[in-house]
C-alpha cells in the first residue's frame, strides 16, 4: 500500500485522531474471520430493539453455554445451559440506558 493512497490517509486519521494502533489491528484481525464482516453487516441491519435484544443476551450469557436451534416454523431459538457457575441470575446490562 503506497503511503500516498486513499487507504492509507484513513489509517492516518485514525491513528492520529486518538485511536489505539493495537486496537486497529485487533479490528483488522476481525476483519480477516470468515464471515464476520458479513455478520457484523446483518446485526446492524437488525431494528435496535432487536439489537439490543440480542446484544444483552449474548453479553450476559457465557458463550460456551448458549445453544442455538430452529424451530419447525423457522424461529431461531437461544438459550442458556444452566450450570454451577451460571444458575445464579446475573446484573443484567442496562443497554436502553447506554444507547
Amino acid at each position: 500500500m503506497s503511503r500516498t493512497s486513499p487507504a492509507w490517509e484513513v489509517i492516518q486519521t485514525l491513528v492520529n485522531g486518538g485511536a489505539d494502533p493495537s486496537r486497529l489491528l485487533e479490528l483488522y484481525y476481525w476483519t480477516r474471520e470468515p464471515g464476520i464482516v458479513e455478520l457484523i453487516r446483518a446485526y446492524l441491519s437488525m431494528p435496535a430493539a432487536t439489537q439490543r435484544s440480542l446484544g444483552d443476551f449474548l453479553l450476559n450469557a457465557k458463550p460456551r453455554a448458549i445453544a442455538a436451534e430452529t424451530d419447525t416454523k423457522g424461529r431461531l431459538l437461544l438459550s442458556q445451559k444452566l450450570t454451577v457457575s451460571n444458575a445464579q441470575p446475573e446484573r443484567l446490562r442496562r443497554s436502553s440506558a447506554n444507547r
